[in-house]
Parts: C-alpha cells; sequence; structure tokens
C-alpha cells in the first residue's frame, strides 16, 4: 500500500525537473555549522514558494543521512484522538517513492492504543506530505515514519513521546515536527510575536512555551489567530528532546510569506530550529 500525494502540484510542483529547480533555488541559502549531534527539526510546511527554502536549509543542515526520518504533522482537517501512523509500504513524491520504515511503524502502533493507522487523517492533509520530496532529494535512501497527530496533550502527545523513546532503544532516528509560525497577521506584528515565541521555544522549556503562546495571544493582535499551527507536534518535540538531552536549541533561519511576496498586509511565519545533543 502506498500513500498517495494529494497536494502535489498545489504545494509544490509535480514535475520532477521543477521541483529540482526549486531546490538547486534553496541551496543558496548559507547553511549554519552544528556543533553537536543533530536530533529534531522545527520545520514549516507551508506552499514551497512560501517556505520551501526555510525548510530545506533544515534537512540541509543534517550532516549524515539518517537511517530514519519520523515525520508528525498537525491535522488541519480531521477532529480525532491520538496519532495516526502511515504503515503502508511507501509514499509517493515526484522524484520517486520513499520506503516506510514499517519495523518502526509497528512499534509504534504496539505501543499504545491511541497509536494506528487512521487513513482519513492523511485524506488532505499536507503538513506531513510536504516534507517527503525534500527527504527523498536530500536522503534517497532514507526510510520514513508519517505520523499525523489527533487533538490532545494525553491522547497523541504523552503516548507518542513514551513510543519514541521506546523506538530510540531500538534503532537511532531524527525526529522532524511540522508547524509554521503566527498566522495571518500584518508583517511587523507577526516578526515580533514569532520573535518573542521563538525565544521560548529555543529555551526547551514547554511551561515557558506554553506560558509564551498564552502571553502572545492575551494581546488580541488585529488578523492573528495562533502563535503556531502544530501545537502537539511541538510539544512532542521538546519532550522528547527533553527526556533524551537534546535541549540545546538553535534557530538556523527565520521569515514570513511577506519576505517572498512582498505583501506585508497579511502573513504567515516560518522557521527551522535545530535541536541538538
Amino acid at each position: 500500500m502506498k500513500l498517495k500525494s494529494v497536494v502535489a502540484g498545489q504545494f509544490y510542483p509535480d514535475k520532477t525537473q521543477e521541483l529540482l529547480r526549486l531546490f538547486k533555488a534553496f541551496e543558496k541559502t548559507e547553511l549554519k555549522t552544528l556543533d553537536h549531534p543533530l536530533e529534531a527539526l522545527m520545520l514549516p510546511h507551508a506552499g514551497y514558494v512560501y517556505s520551501g527554502s526555510v525548510a530545506a536549509l533544515g534537512y540541509r543542515s543534517v550532516s549524515q543521512a539518517p537511517q530514519t526520518i519520523v515525520i508528525i504533522g498537525p491535522s488541519h482537517f480531521l477532529s480525532f484522538k491520538g496519532v495516526s501512523v502511515f504503515s503502508g509500504d511507501a509514499v509517493e513524491t515526484p522524484l520517486g517513492d520513499l520506503k516506510v520504515d514499517q519495523q518502526a511503524c509497528d512499534l509504534l502502533m504496539n505501543h499504545d492504543s491511541y497509536m494506528a493507522d487512521i487513513p482519513p487523517a492523511f485524506a488532505k492533509e499536507h503538513s506531513v506530505e510536504v516534507h517527503l520530496p525534500m527527504i527523498k532529494h536530500y536522503f534517497p535512501q532514507t526510510q520514513v515514519v508519517p505520523m499525523v497527530m489527533g487533538q490532545g496533550m494525553e491522547t497523541s502527545v504523552r503516548p507518542l513521546v513514551a513510543a519514541l523513546l521506546e523506538l530510540r532503544k531500538l534503532k537511532p532516528f531524527l525526529l522532524v515536527a511540522s508547524s509554521d509560525l503566527s498566522h495571518y497577521p500584518p508583517y511587523e506584528t507577526a516578526v515580533k510575536a514569532d520573535h518573542e515565541f521563538l525565544e521560548a521555544l529555543l529555551s526547551g522549556n514547554e511551561a515557558k512555551v506554553d506560558e509564551t503562546d498564552k502571553k502572545i495571544m492575551a494581546k488580541r493582535y488585529p488578523d492573528y489567530y495562533c502563535t503556531h499551527c502544530g501545537k502537539e507536534p511541538v510539544s512532542t518535540l521538546l519532550r522528547y528532546a527533553k527526556a533524551i538531552g537534546a535541549q540545546d536549541a538553535r534557530l538556523l533561519t527565520y521569515q514570513n510569506s511577506g519576505d517572498v511576496t512582498g505583501d506585508h498586509s497579511r502573513v504567515v511565519g516560518y522557521s527551522a530550529v535545530a535541536f541538538c545533543s
């Protein structure tokens, strides 16, 4: 069974050569050297024209191809409890199929009843899919574990963190949490709020992140809808990073859609954040 693309041709090119031209353009962004082993990344999931260079920088910062990449994204369309794990053979990309790490999928799904293969979670979802062509391009032999997280700390974050710690005993993997930052405020508001949120995130302290989220939202900025859309994936990353001692967090890059389009009236923020041990 293969996970079919649902946003190819919309969020990213569905033609191989066009996609490769984009990746070549992304490589103009200067890399930052990481002094310690990379364990996890927070990367955006908007259309490549808006956030592709940011996400690509995260993957380009990985010094050695991981055996497995576990990619967790929020559910934008389906409300459900738990975590949907795609456990088929492969995922489809315009650059060819990526193998799914079925051993890892089996371990995760056997760990907790809240973790299962829930096909409707992937039916329209882009938060995981947009990462797959990048992984295929930068790490063609790497296997993936695609997961869409439902809503709730106890039914999604708690069981997933516990399962990831068990998986870590079995094999090494890179964790990628998929999340954009502020949604739809004017440019100046996004820059201010996003950097305030990122400062909290870089502390690695989940309580500080939650407190900062509430503080920013309490300001009631016009047209400001959220500090970040991947609440469950980011909380998972923070708890997992703390548990394995990977709290050396570094901001690789930040921009928002206004930097790309020139339209500063209504923007979305993006960042690449690395967590190292």
